[in-house]
């Protein structure tokens, strides 16, 4: 979802995709509603999150897991019209995917709604205790939720005895959510994937980086090292500081 769901990043990749290898000023104009300072900061966001690489000098394109982002677009779109067809027939496949990540994007929308899935319908406390979000965030989150057409009270008052259940709409995301497992295992890069100590060969790289600059390795790193200075009497660098009375 973080590296998905932020605005336009859909519309770059499907334009890329239906292109080939484009320069940024050729996507600036498949996407005029975009500015050009946005776009770059766009496009550097993608580059950074793996979706895009630059095959060559201001040349974008998309890397093998911006590819496999197409199977999540099309659950989102398929799921989108399916579900929620109210203007889906107006809508480009890429803003009926926008649309649908928009709904899941928010700070604790999808724990929301799989501590639904899981176990039923809920009042709002437990609710709230499952999701672990703090009392402004769920409150928010819920509110934004019911008006995505994603949750509902089984009462149409919230006293004693409402709970909040999931709508058919949400209960028909078992398909996307299934793509974006796969999404996220392929996004894991293997230099990230934990070793056989629990530690990660990133991690490892980090470690000795650290010892190589670390105050041991100053011997294999410098051809000498500097002899310590003698130590300066301390009737000297009393005399050095200034009185402290008036």
């Amino acid at each position: 979802m973080a590296r998905l769901s932020p605005r336009w990043t859909t519309w770059t990749l499907q334009t890329i995709q239906h292109h080939g290898p484009m320069r940024l000023a050729d996507i600036n104009s498949a996407l005029p509603r975009i500015g050009v300072h946005a776009m770059a900061q766009i496009v550097r966001r993608m580059q950074t999150s793996g979706l895009l690489d630059r095959p060559q000098f201001g040349v974008y394109d998309l890397t093998p897991l911006g590819r496999d982002a197409r199977s999540v677009h099309r659950a989102l779109s398929a799921w989108r019209r399916t579900h929620l067809a109210d203007d889906a027939a107006s809508l480009a496949e890429a803003e009926r995917v926008e649309d649908a990540l928009g709904r899941l994007r928010g700070k604790g929308a999808v724990p929301l709604l799989h501590a639904l899935a899981q176990h039923g319908p809920l009042p709002n406390g437990a609710l709230r205790n499952e999701a672990a979000l703090a009392t402004g965030s769920f409150h928010y989150r819920i509110t934004q939720l019911q008006t995505d057409q994603l949750i509902t009270r089984t009462s149409p008052f919230s006293g004693r005895g409402s709970e909040y259940t999931l709508t058919s709409a949400a209960r028909g995301l078992t398909p996307v959510y299934a793509e974006l497992a796969e999404f996220a295992r392929k996004a894991q890069p293997a230099a990230t994937r934990p070793d056989q100590h629990g530690a990660t060969a990133q991690q490892a790289e980090r470690a000795s980086a650290a010892v190589r600059r670390s105050p041991a390795a100053a011997s294999e790193l410098f051809s000498h090292v500097s002899a310590p200075q003698p130590r300066v009497p301390a009737y000297v660098t009393a005399r050095s500081h200034p009185s402290r009375t008036r």
